[in-house]
């Protein structure tokens, strides 16, 4: 015999399957501000170039996450130091192709235009500002 029952499962399996599909399409993955003060710049160094297009100024260095996420299209924020620790430029950038491992470290590096002599730039500060989970469809 075929009970009613049946058929309402066989309409709503679908549906289920079907939200789930969208649900993981659509997941933008764990939120950065929960984990922020898990993801840390173990070391970081300035370096000068020429390019064809100008003077370069670049921090390489270790980033460091301590979290269980791993984190994808990482921003950084730099602030440059002179010798008296005065901020004397500042950079923002995002790496796309970095992807940080969860509990791992691996090096950057981020480059600018620069637009003052080399010896202003002394000592860089280095932020991580925003990220997404590797999961993240969007």
């Amino acid at each position: 015999m075929f009970h009613p029952a049946f058929a309402l499962c066989f309409t709503c399996l679908p549906v289920a399957i079907m939200m789930i599909a969208l649900g993981s399409i659509f997941d933008r993955g764990r939120d950065f501000e929960t984990y922020k003060d898990q993801i840390a710049i173990s070391d970081s160094q300035i370096v000068f170039g020429d390019t064809k297009s100008g003077a370069v100024v670049a921090v390489i260095g270790t980033i460091q996450n301590t979290s269980q996420v791993a984190w994808k299209e990482i921003q950084f924020h730099i602030d440059f130091l002179d010798a008296k620790g005065n901020r004397v430029d500042v950079g923002a950038k995002e790496d796309s192709s970095l992807q940080l491992p969860a509990g791992g470290t691996c090096s950057f590096k981020v480059s600018f235009r620069r637009e003052f002599p080399e010896d202003n730039y002394v000592k860089p500060v280095v932020c991580v500002v925003a990220a997404k989970d590797v999961r993240a469809r969007w």
